[in-house]
């Protein structure tokens, strides 16, 4: 049976406004637009994946099976996040390192998802 999520609808909208920001700026260099596509890319396998109870059950396996890996996704959010506002204001705020950092979202929605199971998990119990 196929479940549709709050995750489901974000990595679809996240999909959507990368497709949407490759498309809608032709002048882009060829590098950022790649990375947008990409980005955009897995974003809808996220969306599709995530409707399937496998990856839901994955992530409680991974969870159960490694009780110590209970901080590494906040670890790779927090590690996502600064990298991103650093590189973004390294840069001077520039249209393009925003994109840049716009195409690293998928990373922390994947990871939030995984500690929004792990919380759903420990209600349960």
């Amino acid at each position: 049976m196929k479940r549709f999520t709050l995750f489901t609808f974000l990595y679809l909208a996240l999909g959507v406004c990368l497709t949407a920001i490759a498309l809608g700026y032709p002048n882009l260099p060829s590098g950022l637009q790649t990375s947008l596509f990409i980005s955009a890319g897995a974003s809808y396998i996220a969306c599709i994946l995530s409707t399937f109870p496998f990856w839901r059950e994955t992530a409680i396996r991974f969870y159960r099976r490694r009780n110590s890996a209970v901080i590494l996704p906040w670890l790779v959010i927090g590690f996502n996040i600064v990298w991103m506002i650093w590189e973004v204001q390294s840069q001077n705020w520039a249209m393009e390192a925003i994109l840049q950092a716009f195409s690293r979202l998928i990373v922390v929605l994947l990871f939030a998802e995984i500690i929004v199971i792990t919380w759903q998990v420990n209600s349960e119990h």
